[in-house]
């Protein structure tokens, strides 16, 4: 990049600084003949060097700074010089000297410094010697590290001022510092907590305390300071009137314990015992409530908590999933870590007060206490945070919803998943646990749903699908010393919130009846369009209509009132074979691009709270997961503004594209061929069980053992018209026990690779070796007489014109083909067999050429052998389409091996993972072996039928191609909207009709056999382009979801505010509450649509009705002045536009870019 086009390059809000000239300090070079770094010369020095009087050649060097500005962002340049050194002596530094040198800033983009700001470097900053290497890092990385680099040189006055604020500011050791308070005692005391570092006497602390009893102080002890209580100081606090003076105190103290964040505290209360407005005296739980403090227990409280410390750690269970045991045991070391006195354990009575806070704070958020029915009447999942962006009738659809037209009315579907996790067990302890809101929430209530699974007694799930699925195999295991094997649940598919009543405990395994009941327990009343997707819903609703019958009549669904879909999460459908197209998520219209696998996430989410759960009561239990469910939930829907927009953004942005690509592809057929394929789809869509899927990979049309047949008959007609076969062994069959003994060969090979080497398998090897030995002798025989030609070849070594080395074209270039895979009718590597009788007996059987038809050369097949070569060709066609066909199948079964590792094996022991890892590996061998075969058949292809039609179907088979199907699990991999998928699941499957035309040319049956094969692409595309252009549309309905129902919340809070009659104070306390709350989630509308705004008025140049209410004129009036201060003038088109700088200034942009 020249000097100007960096220039042009700066940021518009960098200002032009002086430049300042560096010694430059080469750090790398990207010369391939410099010999030696340049010595470090100013750039201010213009006079010319002497120039030797040898001759000279001119080498160039480039040398890479990068600096570390004070804010922490960091700035690249390199320098570029010459030198001119004598061409025939050494290249040393000494021996050079420089003519010139020039530097250039080319680049300064760490971070938003703009090239300018690079130029305006200040020698000052430090200067670090990265590699060319190093600057290519990730910034971030670069970020911190140079911080850190930055601050080493701190360290040490950093530990003094430690050790100093460890200390004291006043010199305390004389003796002589006087109270800060009331300037007359000796000091001696300070507090730990408080802001200040003031040293007080015991009186002036004690009364600067009385509103800070849980504050850690310190006493001076003639050489150090060590901890002391508030409470051994005299501190005393008086309860029940906001420590102000109390008419009739109790007579006693007591001494309590009171945690906090800030430690464990030994505290002496003095109750109040004055009389309240009923005539009655507070209770002493009470009073210690009304402080803050949550009591341990109502009748004679002596440990207490503080609110802000059951709220702390609430928060780090739900985020870093922080057990009750380490929380408390951390707490006991921020108290004293010294281990010079004794703890004081509260751990059983914290534990109970954290699930009483879980309680309270859940019937707080759910307005259970404005209800004037009160607690006791909680309906069932009155407490769950409901999905705003769902459709809820009466809440954010419009009041004529039902009556909308059909491509109106799919907008409101209700799209549900279902998933069972058997990491969530409970044990058997013998526990009997009270659950505090049986069925309030997330959970269905316990009693009944026990009652359905009783009732429907044991069952045996039967899988008729080609897929081995967990859920299939986990509904019949039983788990010897749980009560629950796991936990099965029901989300939102859109946006993955748990639905209110639908989480239970499966006591043995993931059936049918118990998933019907939560599923059902969710949608009960709702009158949408259902959409359900489950990983086993193949299997799940065939029979459905007959086990709704016997649910519980209150969860009767009648299936028929309602349009109900059913559809296979986009990861799990992969394993699931063929004929499964009406279940994806890809094919099914008015879905969107709705992936179906965000239940997984939950599972993630919630796995490690799972391991300390599993050893709770089982009602314990049920509040801890209910409350974790609510903070999902509540993360999920405050995420909703960013979330949606970024999703907008992408969809519009990738349907545009889908659909560009959609109409080009549609754009190379006929308008009579677009309009079939159309009218395909469309029967398809209305009868998706006996239609012909368009979607569906054909299945293989010729196999090798049709082909095998095919040649049979042919043979056998040979024979009735008085062609007789040299032997009894036709050619055909003489072939296809060529090709078998190929394939024993490669399987040799590979055990010797990849096998162990004990004397066991060594000696099993050899047998293997010997047996396949004989076949190969006894196969000659045959060959003798079909090929006679072999026999010399074999004795005397391959003639001189040696066949083409064709099975190379099958290996990438650069690379040798390894000998696992390398065909065996080659010559390329082949020396001749030893001229004597036996010529086998000084070869492994492994190594034993063949000679089939393939490997002689040309002028040997095609006058000698023409019909023996036309067979193997087509043998080999039938074998390339088999290899394929194994490959792919293998592929799907691996594919599924993974996933129920990842879901069901993983953290469950070391010999499931064995098991699972050695099921891989036989797997991926067999893949190995088939691609193998495949690239044998290529290369033979290659020379029986070199140039033919073949080629286009069976392309060079690289490892790269070898994956699928679907997205691979890198996250840098696009997925099934995106991505390009392997060729090797584009084979065009009619592999007999292609083979035909090869022996018959006919272009009116090329062309529609071409039609054929691409047809499921080009239905594949149209589907893509649908899919986005509903996510459009989805999107933008859930965005006004959203709002709406942030709405309709403000307004249901603002009536809670004044429906139930209670003392003053409360009535406050419930007023502001709700108060509160409608702020929250107007706050929350009002950010939605704050950051939605500007995007879709850009997009659809006005103001949507659903955002009227919170689009304010001065929202507008930034948006739109942000608009014009972005505009820009457009420069005039010149010459200079079209002059290779410009260009490549473009073209470097876009690489930035």
């Amino acid at each position: 990049m020249s000097n100007k086009r960096a220039s042009q390059g700066g940021s518009k809000k960098s200002t032009k600084k002086p430049r300042t000239v560096f010694k430059p300090c080469p750090i790398a070079d990207s010369s391939d003949t410099l010999a030696s770094a340049a010595p470090n010369i100013s750039s201010t020095s213009n006079a010319p060097a002497a120039i030797p009087a040898a001759p000279t050649t001119t080498q160039h060097t480039r040398g890479y700074q990068v600096y570390s500005l004070s804010d922490g962002r960091l700035g690249m340049r390199h320098k570029d010089s010459s030198m001119q050194v004598e061409s025939t002596t050494s290249t040393s530094a000494a021996d050079s000297v420089n003519s010139a040198q020039t530097e250039a800033i080319v680049a300064a983009v760490f971070e938003g410094l703009s090239v300018e700001e690079a130029e305006g470097l200040h020698p000052d900053h430090q200067q670090h010697n990265f590699t060319k290497a190093d600057a290519k890092r990730p910034r971030p990385e670069l970020r911190a590290s140079a911080r850190v680099r930055d601050w080493v040189p701190h360290q040490t006055q950093f530990l003094d001022e430690l050790l100093r604020f460890f200390g004291s500011e006043y010199a305390i050791d004389t003796g002589d510092v006087r109270c800060h308070g009331c300037d007359k005692s000796k000091a001696s005391l300070r507090c730990t907590e408080c802001e200040c570092r003031k040293l007080f006497c015991k009186s002036c602390i004690v009364n600067r305390h009385k509103d800070l009893a849980l504050h850690h102080i310190k006493t001076w002890d003639g050489d150090h300071f060590k901890r002391v209580s508030l409470e051994s100081l005299g501190l005393i606090i008086q309860l029940g009137h906001d420590n102000e003076t109390c008419d009739k105190p109790a007579e006693t103290t007591r001494q309590i314990v009171v945690g906090d964040i800030s430690g464990i505290h030994e505290v002496t209360v003095r109750f109040c015992e004055c009389l309240d407005d009923t005539g009655d005296v507070l209770p002493q739980w009470t009073q210690l409530f009304r402080k803050g403090w949550f009591p341990a227990t109502t009748k004679r409280p002596e440990t207490a908590f503080t609110f802000r410390m059951l709220d702390i750690f609430q928060e780090l269970n739900f985020q870093a999933k922080t057990n009750v045991y380490d929380y408390w045991r951390s707490l006991e070391r921020v108290t004293d870590n010294s281990g010079g006195s004794t703890a004081i354990d509260r751990y059983k009575q914290f534990s109970h007060c954290v699930r009483l806070w879980r309680h309270l704070v859940m019937l707080k958020r759910g307005g259970r206490a404005h209800d004037p029915e009160g607690i006791a009447n909680t309906k069932e999942g009155e407490l769950a945070l409901e999905c705003p962006a769902c459709p809820h009738p009466g809440k954010n659809l419009p009041p004529d919803w039902e009556t909308s037209p059909a491509h109106i009315k799919w907008l409101y579907t209700l799209f549900l998943m279902i998933d069972a996790n058997f990491r969530a067990k409970l044990k058997d302890r013998g526990l009997d646990d009270y659950e505090l809101a049986p069925g309030w929430s997330y959970y269905v209530e316990n009693s009944k749903f026990k009652a359905h699974v009783d009732a429907a007694g044991e069952q045996t799930e039967k899988n008729g699908c080609s897929a081995e699925h967990k859920a299939i195999l986990n509904a019949n295991l039983r788990r010897e010393g749980y009560i629950a094997s796991g936990v099965g649940v029901v989300l939102c598919t859109r946006h993955a919130l748990i639905r209110k009543n639908t989480a239970g405990d499966i006591p043995l395994g993931e059936k049918y009846a118990i998933m019907d009941y939560l599923i059902f327990s969710t949608v009960l009343g709702v009158i949408l369009a259902l959409l359900l997707s489950y990983d086993i819903v193949c299997q799940w609703y065939k029979n459905l209509p007959r086990r709704i019958k016997e649910l519980p009549p209150r969860l009767y669904y009648d299936l028929t009132a309602t349009e109900v879909r059913y559809a296979i999460p986009k990861k799990h459908i992969r394993v699931h074979g063929p004929a499964h197209s009406r279940f994806s998520f890809n094919y099914l219209k008015n879905v969107g691009r709705t992936y179906g696998e965000g239940i997984e996430a939950q599972w993630a989410y919630l796995n490690p709270v799972s391991l300390s759960a599993r050893e709770m009561g089982p009602g314990v239990r049920h509040e801890v997961l209910n409350d974790h469910w609510g903070a999902w939930n509540w993360q999920k829907i405050i995420d909703f503004a960013p979330r949606l927009l970024a999703s907008l953004r992408d969809a519009d942005k990738t349907y545009a594209a889908q659909h560009a690509d959609y109409m080009d592809f549609s754009l190379s057929f006929t308008a009579q061929q677009v309009s079939k394929w159309m009218r395909a789809i469309h029967e398809w869509d209305e009868d998706p069980v006996h239609a012909p899927d368009p979607y569906e990979e054909p299945r293989t049309a010729v196999t090798l053992k049709s082909t095998r047949l095919q040649i049979a008959d042919e043979e056998a007609e040979e024979i009735a018209a008085g062609t007789l076969p040299l032997h009894d062994v036709s050619p055909g069959v003489f072939l296809q026990l060529g090709l078998d003994l190929e394939e024993q060969q490669r399987n040799l090979r590979s055990k010797q690779s990849w096998g162990s080497r004990t004397e066991a398998s060594l000696a099993s090897i050899q047998e293997k070796r010997n047996a396949l030995a004989r076949r190969v002798d006894s196969w000659q025989t045959l060959q003798d007489l079909h090929m006679p030609i072999v026999a010399q070849i074999r004795v005397n070594g391959p003639p001189t014109s040696q066949p083409h080395a064709s099975d190379r074209a099958s290996v990438p270039a650069g690379t040798s083909p390894s000998p696992a895979i390398v065909p065996e009718h080659s010559h390329a590597s082949a020396a001749p067999a030893p001229k004597s009788t036996s010529p086998n007996h000084s070869r492994k059987a492994e190594e034993i050429l063949l000679w089939l038809p393939s490997a002689l050369p040309v002028n040997l097949r095609s006058t000698l052998l023409a019909g023996l070569a036309d067979k193997e060709r087509r043998l080999r066609l039938a074998q390339a389409d088999d290899s394929l066909e194994e490959i792919r199948r293998y592929r799907r079964i691996l594919t599924g091996i993974l996933e129920f590792k990842q879901l069901n094996v993983t953290g469950t022991g070391q010999k499931a993972g064995t098991k699972v890892r050695t099921l891989y590996t036989s797997f991926q061998d067999k893949i190995v072996r088939a691609a193998a075969r495949y690239r044998a058949a290529r290369s033979a292809l290659e020379t029986l039928d070199a140039g033919g039609d073949w080629e286009r179907r069976f392309k060079v088979l690289l490892a790269a191609d070898i994956r699928g199907p679907g997205r691979d699990s890198e996250s840098n991999k696009p997925g099934e909207g995106r991505y390009e998928i392997s060729w090797i699941w584009l084979v065009p499957n009619s592999a007999g009709e292609l083979r035909n035309m090869a022996a018959h040319p006919d272009p009116a049956a090329d062309t529609e056999e071409y039609l054929q094969n691409i047809a499921v692409e080009w239905a594949q595309s149209k589907a893509r382009a649908e899919r986005w252009g509903e996510e459009v549309k989805l999107l933008q309905e859930e965005m006004r979801r959203v709002i709406e129902y942030f709405r309709w919340k403000v307004q249901w809070w603002r009536d809670q505010a004044h429906l139930r009659d209670a003392p003053d104070a409360v009535t406050r306390g419930l007023g502001i509450y709700a108060a509160r709350q409608a702020a929250i989630f107007e706050g929350l509308a009002r950010r939605c649509v704050e950051m939605w705004f500007p995007y879709l008025k850009s997009r659809d140049g006005g103001v949507p009705v659903w955002m009227a209410p919170y689009a304010t004129p001065d929202l507008i009036a930034r948006v739109d002045g942000a608009r014009t201060s972005r505009r820009r003038p457009r420069r005039a088109a010149t010459a200079l536009d079209s002059d290779d700088d410009t260009a490549d200034e473009f073209s470097a942009s876009e690489e930035e870019s």
